[in-house]
């Protein structure tokens, strides 16, 4: 009785494939494998020696995290361009 009470308490988190990574984030499959577009901070979970797993709340941060520096270069970006025609 006592471990499953511990059991409860731990949050359980969800693993995903390399495949679904790559589906969330918007690249290949090959890129999540090589640890590229971002990849190589989230944590990778061997299930055997082929089949690799990923956090999902990781991946989730991971895009929300990439989303919000894109938003900040675009309003950067806004800021400095000047409209088409105006002369200084």
């Amino acid at each position: 009785m006592r471990s499953r009470k511990a059991m409860t308490l731990i949050k359980q988190k969800t693993r995903v494939s390399a495949k679904r990574v790559a589906e969330i984030i918007g690249c290949s499959v090959k890129t999540v494998y090589n640890r590229g577009a971002g990849t190589d901070g989230l944590t990778q979970i061997r299930n055997g020696r082929r089949q690799v797993r990923f956090i999902l709340e990781e991946v989730i941060a991971l895009v929300e995290r990439q989303e919000r520096q894109a938003q900040k270069a675009r309003d950067k970006h806004a800021k400095s361009a000047r409209p088409m025609g105006e002369v200084m």
